[in-house]
């Protein structure tokens, strides 16, 4: 079974509450909270995709097939059930479902968030290719040659023609998704390496790339852009790298920080609670969106007083919102964990046979 990192649990937990804040507002409203969160917190998604993978080599057409099939059942296969769940069946939307932009994806009527799964999958193409090619590199040259690549990746992204329904696929989307996975490989040993340092020096690192984040964001005021990667749609394309870098780098130390105090300060806790939220976060992806929309937000708009600051509602909100995922996640887990593109062991083994 395959090991997985306290600290990307955890990271990932942070991230997916972040998504949840952004989502607390409509898509056509740009409150300053949502535009920092939007600054940085997909691109942040797909390092920690990165960091969650280890470099495999793909020789034959046997292993080729296996990773389709392995990537069909864990994203294809929600991607086109939670599609039709939250659309009426029909054939213009079938049509727009499997079109899958996030332009499309508005015009069916469906979830628009999925469009980070048909992106996620594109994008794990991308990178195995890029990853074949480098098969026979030495080890000491694969950082700089996965850097290298993830820095064209975002290049092409930049580079490609917008169009107004979007790439099939979210297939320029996913050039840039693919370029974070990259870095999240690249960087991957660094990271976990850099996790050990002293306390201190992770609080100054954390501070820092604070501060750097903040005069990147909410000190530009008014000038900072409302970044929709999910429709191709970068802003300032140098606040765009230079955000995500330092809002991901935020993020990182912060939950370097959690698991550090968890373990070593005066009062040791458990983190169990924080990693099994980031081991969810798909399905609270999947869920969360309509919960906010269509309950929680009306519902806090009605207690607290029109006066009352928008992001403590839009906080609250989402505390009760990632609350009732987590149960949401729980009961599909139970009955229908093929919805969150969980499938037994040994559906796997078929194919190794």
């Amino acid at each position: 079974m395959k090991r997985r990192i306290e600290l990307i649990d955890v990271a990932k937990a942070v991230t997916i509450f972040l998504v949840i804040l952004g989502h607390t507002t409509g898509n056509l409203e740009t409150p300053m909270y949502r535009r920092v969160l939007y600054s940085f917190h997909m691109p942040l998604f797909f390092l920690l995709a990165g960091l969650s993978i280890k470099p495999a080599i793909l020789h034959s057409f046997i292993e080729w097939r296996r990773f389709f099939k392995k990537n069909i059942l864990a994203i294809v296969v929600p991607f086109v059930i939670w599609g039709l769940i939250y659309a009426p069946f029909s054939v213009p939307n079938l049509g727009n479902l499997f079109y899958g932009s996030w332009k499309s994806l508005v015009d069916m009527g469906t979830l628009s968030s999925l469009w980070y799964l048909s992106c996620l999958f594109v994008a794990r193409i991308f990178v195995q290719i890029i990853m074949n090619l480098f098969a026979r590199c030495k080890n000491s040259v694969l950082t700089p040659c996965f850097v290298l690549s993830g820095v064209v990746m975002n290049l092409i992204a930049f580079l490609l023609p917008h169009i107004e329904g979007g790439y099939p696929w979210c297939a320029d989307v996913a050039f840039m998704a693919a370029g974070w996975i990259l870095f999240g490989i690249a960087f991957r040993l660094q990271v976990l390496i850099f996790a050990q340092q002293r306390t201190l020096v992770l609080i100054l690192s954390f501070i820092a790339s604070l501060v750097l984040f903040y005069f990147g964001t909410i000190f530009r005021g008014d000038s900072l852009d409302l970044s929709l990667m999910c429709n191709g749609v970068y802003g300032n394309k140098f606040w765009f790298i230079y955000n995500s870098v330092f809002g991901s780098l935020v993020v990182l130390i912060f939950s370097m920080l959690i698991c550090r105090v968890a373990r070593e300060s005066a009062h040791p806790f458990s983190v169990d609670a924080i990693t099994y939220i980031g081991k969810r976060t798909l399905g609270i992806f999947l869920i969360h969106k309509n919960i906010l929309w269509l309950l929680l937000m009306p519902l806090a708009n009605a207690i607290f007083p029109e006066n009352t600051n928008a992001l403590l509602i839009a906080f609250i909100a989402s505390v009760f919102a990632l609350g009732l995922s987590i149960l949401g996640c729980m009961v599909i887990e139970k009955y229908i964990p093929q919805l969150l593109g969980q499938f037994p062991r040994e559906y796997y083994k078929k194919e190794e046979k």
